[in-house]
Protein backbone atom coordinates (compact mmCIF):
# COMPACT_ATOMS: atom_id res chain seq x y z
CA UNK A 1 0.00 0.00 0.00
CA UNK A 2 1.09 3.52 -0.74
CA UNK A 3 0.98 6.42 1.69
CA UNK A 4 -2.51 7.27 0.40
CA UNK A 5 -3.84 3.81 1.28
CA UNK A 6 -4.14 2.73 -2.35
CA UNK A 7 -2.26 -0.25 -3.79
CA UNK A 8 1.11 0.55 -5.32
CA UNK A 9 -0.31 -0.85 -8.55
CA UNK A 10 -2.62 2.19 -8.71
CA UNK A 11 0.37 4.52 -8.44
CA UNK A 12 2.06 2.71 -11.33
CA UNK A 13 -1.09 3.01 -13.43
CA UNK A 14 -1.50 6.71 -12.57
CA UNK A 15 2.11 7.33 -13.58
CA UNK A 16 1.63 5.42 -16.88
CA UNK A 17 4.43 3.12 -15.69
CA UNK A 18 2.97 0.05 -17.33
CA UNK A 19 6.22 -1.90 -17.22
CA UNK A 20 6.17 -1.46 -13.45
CA UNK A 21 2.45 -2.32 -13.32
CA UNK A 22 3.05 -5.52 -15.29
CA UNK A 23 5.90 -6.48 -12.95
CA UNK A 24 3.67 -5.87 -9.93
CA UNK A 25 0.92 -8.06 -11.39
CA UNK A 26 3.47 -10.76 -12.23
CA UNK A 27 4.61 -10.58 -8.60
CA UNK A 28 1.06 -11.10 -7.33
CA UNK A 29 -0.60 -7.66 -7.24
CA UNK A 30 -4.32 -8.07 -7.89
CA UNK A 31 -5.52 -5.89 -10.79
CA UNK A 32 -9.13 -6.71 -9.87
CA UNK A 33 -8.88 -5.64 -6.21
CA UNK A 34 -11.88 -3.45 -5.34
CA UNK A 35 -10.88 0.00 -4.18
CA UNK A 36 -12.90 2.26 -1.86
CA UNK A 37 -14.37 4.11 -4.86
CA UNK A 38 -15.56 0.85 -6.45
CA UNK A 39 -12.95 0.82 -9.21
CA UNK A 40 -10.03 -1.55 -9.62
CA UNK A 41 -6.45 -0.97 -10.79
CA UNK A 42 -7.38 -2.63 -14.10
CA UNK A 43 -10.35 -0.32 -14.61
CA UNK A 44 -8.15 2.67 -13.82
CA UNK A 45 -5.61 1.49 -16.42
CA UNK A 46 -8.35 1.14 -19.02
CA UNK A 47 -9.74 4.59 -18.20
CA UNK A 48 -6.26 6.11 -18.43
CA UNK A 49 -5.75 4.42 -21.79
CA UNK A 50 -9.10 5.63 -23.06
CA UNK A 51 -8.29 9.16 -21.90
CA UNK A 52 -4.98 9.00 -23.75
CA UNK A 53 -6.78 7.77 -26.87
CA UNK A 54 -9.35 10.55 -26.65
CA UNK A 55 -6.60 13.11 -26.26
CA UNK A 56 -4.73 11.65 -29.23
CA UNK A 57 -7.87 11.99 -31.36
CA UNK A 58 -8.41 15.57 -30.18
CA UNK A 59 -7.02 18.82 -31.49
CA UNK A 60 -4.11 18.87 -29.01
CA UNK A 61 -1.75 16.27 -30.42
CA UNK A 62 1.01 16.29 -27.86
CA UNK A 63 3.74 13.84 -28.98
CA UNK A 64 4.01 12.25 -25.56
CA UNK A 65 0.40 11.06 -25.91
CA UNK A 66 -0.04 10.32 -29.60
CA UNK A 67 3.15 8.25 -29.80
CA UNK A 68 2.52 6.19 -26.68
CA UNK A 69 1.03 3.01 -28.11
CA UNK A 70 2.42 1.17 -25.08
CA UNK A 71 -0.44 2.47 -22.92
CA UNK A 72 -3.06 1.26 -25.36
CA UNK A 73 -1.35 -2.09 -25.83
CA UNK A 74 -1.15 -2.69 -22.07
CA UNK A 75 -4.85 -1.92 -21.65
CA UNK A 76 -5.81 -4.16 -24.58
CA UNK A 77 -3.65 -6.99 -23.26
CA UNK A 78 -5.25 -6.67 -19.82
CA UNK A 79 -8.70 -7.03 -21.39
CA UNK A 80 -7.55 -10.04 -23.42
CA UNK A 81 -6.22 -11.79 -20.31
CA UNK A 82 -9.67 -11.46 -18.75
CA UNK A 83 -11.53 -12.60 -21.91
CA UNK A 84 -13.31 -9.25 -21.98
CA UNK A 85 -15.56 -8.73 -25.02
CA UNK A 86 -14.02 -5.26 -25.52
CA UNK A 87 -10.68 -6.87 -26.45
CA UNK A 88 -11.08 -6.50 -30.22
CA UNK A 89 -12.01 -2.82 -29.92
CA UNK A 90 -9.08 -2.17 -27.59
CA UNK A 91 -6.59 -3.80 -29.95
CA UNK A 92 -8.07 -1.82 -32.85
CA UNK A 93 -7.14 1.34 -30.93
CA UNK A 94 -3.54 0.14 -30.73
CA UNK A 95 -3.24 0.12 -34.51
CA UNK A 96 -1.13 -2.19 -36.61
CA UNK A 97 0.47 -4.93 -34.53
CA UNK A 98 2.97 -5.95 -37.20
CA UNK A 99 5.18 -2.90 -36.57
CA UNK A 100 8.83 -3.55 -35.69
CA UNK A 101 8.45 -2.20 -32.13
CA UNK A 102 5.92 -4.95 -31.36
CA UNK A 103 7.89 -7.81 -32.96
CA UNK A 104 8.99 -9.37 -29.66
CA UNK A 105 6.23 -7.96 -27.44
CA UNK A 106 4.09 -10.73 -25.95
CA UNK A 107 1.20 -8.31 -25.52
CA UNK A 108 0.83 -7.98 -29.30
CA UNK A 109 -0.07 -11.69 -29.46
CA UNK A 110 -2.83 -11.19 -26.89
CA UNK A 111 -5.52 -10.62 -29.51
CA UNK A 112 -4.58 -13.78 -31.39
CA UNK A 113 -4.58 -15.84 -28.17
CA UNK A 114 -7.89 -14.27 -27.09
CA UNK A 115 -9.49 -15.24 -30.39
CA UNK A 116 -8.22 -18.80 -30.01
CA UNK A 117 -9.84 -19.04 -26.57
CA UNK A 118 -13.11 -17.28 -27.28
CA UNK A 119 -14.09 -17.89 -30.89
CA UNK A 120 -15.87 -21.12 -31.78
CA UNK A 121 -13.87 -23.67 -33.74
CA UNK A 122 -14.95 -24.19 -37.37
Amino acid sequence: MGDDGLPVLCAAVAAFAYGVAEALVAAGADPDQRLPDGTTPLLRAIEASEAACATARGADRAPEITEDQDVRLSAAYGLALRDDPRTVEAYARVGRLDRPEFEHDHRADGLWRWKLRTEPSP
